[in-house]
C-alpha cells in the first residue's frame, strides 16, 4: 500500500493557507484561524507520546502549550532521541556525551521557531566553513556564503583548488532538476536510480569525490544505494533551497545544556508527565481508535507514535485490536512499517587524548575518503565542558564518526580504536605519540533508510488517520511531508504536524508550519 505521497494532512499548503517571505519560505497558516487558542480547561483532553526524540518532544511542546494532559514514554534514561546527551562518568571526570555531531541549517525553520519559545539561541553560533580532507586531491574548504543566489555552485568551482569555473560546464547535466527542483515530482522522477548511477551520467568524477560523496556519505546510508531523488532533494535542503540554505550552526554547549534540558524543563513546567525506562510494548485498538497500552486500562483521547524505525515495528507488531475494523486498519499500519528499512549500522567514538592536535586545525574533518572514518570532531575546540577540561589538563577531547560499516559493527568497545587509529594517525599524524586516557563508543542501527524505493512507502503524519485509526498521528524523520524536511528538522517539523492533528480534530487553532519552498531557483 503506497499512502506515502498521496495522503495530504489536514490544513496542507494551499493559496489560502500560504504566505511567502523574501526567503523563499512558506508558512502553513491554521486552517481554523478563529478557533481558541487553547482547551477551555486544562487537562480537559489527554494525549499520549510515544517517544521523547526531537518528534515526540515537538508534539508534546504543541499540546501540552494549548492545554492538553499529555503523558511522553521513553525507553532511554535521557530525551532526545538521535540528539541524546546522557551525562557518562569517565576516568576524566563526568561529560554530557553526545550521540554525535550534529549541525544546525538555516533551512530548520521550524527547530528555529522553537529555540525562539525556548529562549536558547545564545547556545548557538554560526559556523561558516567546512574542511574537507582527501587522500587523492587538495583540501576543500565549503563556506556558507554564497555569492549573488544561486551561483552556489559557481562561488564553490572559483575557490577550489581541485577545480575551476570551466568545470562547471561539465557538471551542467545534474543541473536542471537541482535548479528547477520540484517536491512534488522529484521521488517519480529518481527515486527508482540510485544517486551513483544518476551522478556517474551526469558530473565528473572529481565532482562527484569532491563535493557528491561527502554529502552523501553523512546521510549515514550506503552512498552506492541511497536514492537519487533523496539526495537531489537534500541538495535542495542544505544548498539550493535559498540564498542561506547552505548556513549552518553549531552549540557551544554541549546539546543536553545548550537544546534538550531547557525543552524538557519547559515540558515539565507545563505539566508534562515524562515517563524514562519506559519502553511501551504495545497499543490497543478499538473502534478505530488507539486507547493506550496492551495489559493496561488507561485510554487516553489520542496517541502521537515518533518512535524510530524499529521501535515503530515493535510497537506496531505486539498490537492487539478488540474489533474486526480495528484490526483491518492495524494490519495496514503494520504492512506499512514492515517494509520500512533502516541505514547501515554505524559508531560514534569519542577519546579523551593526553595531548592536542595542531592548533591550526579544524575544529570539524569531514574525511570521505578515509572510510571508516567519516568525520573528526575536536569537541575541545567547540564546546565549553570539554574546552574547560583541555585548557585545564592539556589534553583534546575528539569524535569520530565510523558510517555505513558492517565489519565493524561486530567488533567490541576496546577493539574498536585499534582497529581505526592508522587510518586517525594519517588525518592527524602529530597525535603518533598521544596516549588515550579513556573514551566512549556509541553503536547505532536505527537511522532511516534513504535507498531507492523507500520515499513511495512511507507514511505522512496523517497515515493512520486515513486507514482508519482516527486518534492516531505519527512522526520522525522516516515520515515524508508534502514539502522539503530532513533529518532533524524532520522530525521536529512532522511532531508539529502530529499535534495539529489532535488540534484540528478538537477545534482548538493549529500551530503554523514554516517550511522551505517547494521549488528551485530556477534557471537565470
Amino acid at each position: 500500500m503506497k499512502l506515502g505521497l498521496t495522503a495530504p494532512l489536514a490544513g496542507a499548503l494551499s493559496p489560502s493557507t500560504a504566505e511567502a517571505s523574501p526567503k523563499s519560505e512558506l508558512k502553513q497558516l491554521p486552517a481554523n484561524p478563529y478557533a481558541p487558542d487553547t482547551l477551555p480547561y486544562f487537562g480537559a483532553r489527554t494525549a499520549l507520546v510515544l517517544g521523547g526524540g526531537l518528534a515526540g518532544m515537538s508534539a508534546a511542546l504543541e499540546l501540552a502549550e494549548r492545554g492538553y494532559a499529555v503523558t511522553l514514554r521513553e525507553k532511554g534514561s535521557v530525551l532526545g532521541g538521535r540528539l541524546a546527551t546522557p551525562r557518562l562518568h569517565t576516568s576524566q571526570g563526568e561529560f554530557n556525551v553526545e550521540h554525535g555531531l550534529h549541525m544546525w541549517f538555516d533551512n530548520y525553520h521550524n527547530f528555529k521557531d522553537i529555540r525562539n519559545r525556548l529562549g536558547i539561541n545564545h547556545h548557538f553560533r554560526d559556523y561558516e566553513e567546512v574542511f574537507t580532507m582527501y587522500r587523492d586531491y587538495k583540501p576543500e574548504i565549503l563556506k556558507s556564503e554564497p555569492p549573488i543566489y544561486p551561483l552556489n555552485l559557481a562561488n564553490l568551482l572559483m575557490k577550489s583548488p581541485n577545480m575551476n569555473l570551466f568545470s562547471a560546464f561539465k557538471q551542467l547535466k545534474m543541473m536542471p532538476p537541482i535548479l528547477g527542483y520540484n517536491h512534488d515530482k522529484v521521488w517519480g522522477q529518481f527515486d527508482d536510480i540510485t544517486f551513483d548511477e544518476w551522478a556517474g551520467k551526469n558530473v565528473s568524477k572529481a565532482f562527484y569525490d569532491l563535493y557528491l560523496a561527502p554529502a552523501a556519505s553523512v546521510t549515514l546510508n550506503d552512498p552506492k544505494k541511497i536514492s537519487a531523488a533523496e539526495m537531489i532533494h537534500f541538495m535542495h535542503m542544505y544548498f539550493m533551497g535559498q540564498p542561506k540554505a547552505m548556513c549552518r550552526e553549531i552549540t557551544v554547549q554541549d546539546h543536553a545544556t545548550a537544546v534538550l534540558n531547557p525543552w524538557r524543563d519547559r515540558l515539565l513546567d507545563l505539566g508534562v508527565d515524562i515517563q524514562l525506562d519506559r519502553a511501551v510494548p504495545g497499543l490497543r485498538f478499538a473502534e478505530g481508535r488507539a486507547l493506550g497500552e496492551i495489559n493496561s486500562t488507561e485510554v487516553f483521547d489520542h496517541v502521537v507514535c515518533s518512535l524510530d524505525i524499529p521501535g515503530l515495528k515493535f510497537v506496531l507488531g505486539n498490537s492487539v485490536s478488540l474489533d474486526e475494523t480495528s484490526a483491518s486498519a492495524v494490519k495496514d499500519l503494520q504492512s506499512q512499517a514492515v517494509a520500512l528499512d533502516v541505514a547501515p549500522p554505524y559508531k560514534v567514538i569519542r577519546l579523551w587524548f593526553d595531548k592536542q592536535a595542531d592548533p591550526s586545525r579544524y575544529d570539524i574533518l569531514e574525511t570521505p575518503q578515509h572510510k571508516p572514518i567519516n568525520v573528526v570532531a575536536q569537541f575541545h575546540l567547540m564546546e565549553e565542558e570539554s574546552h574547560l577540561w583541555a585548557k585545564e589538563t592539556g589534553g583534546s577531547i575528539m569524535e569520530l564518526h565510523l558510517y555505513s560499516n558492517w565489519e565493524l559493527a561486530g567488533l567490541s568497545d576496546e577493539q574498536i580504536f585499534p582497529a581505526v587509529r592508522n587510518t586517525f594517525l594519517e588525518i592527524l599524524p602529530e597525535m603518533w605519540d598521544a596516549n588515550v586516557l579513556d573514551y566512549t563508543v556509541g553503536s547505532y542501527h536505527n537511522f532511516t533508510s534513504f535507498e531507492c524505493g523507500q520515499a513511495a512507502i512511507r507514511p505522512m503524519a496523517d497515515t493512520a488517520k486515513k486507514m482508519g485509526i482516527s486518534n492516531m498521528g505519527l512522526a520522525g524523520d522516516w515520515v515524508h511531508t508534502a514539502y522539503p524536511s530532513a533529518l532533524m528538522e524532520r522530525a521536529v517539523s512532522t511532531g508539529r504536524e502530529a499535534a495539529n492533528l489532535v488540534l484540528y480534530s478538537d477545534k482548538i487553532k493549529a500551530a503554523p508550519v514554516t517550511m522551505t519552498s517547494n521549488y528551485g531557483p530556477g534557471i537565470i
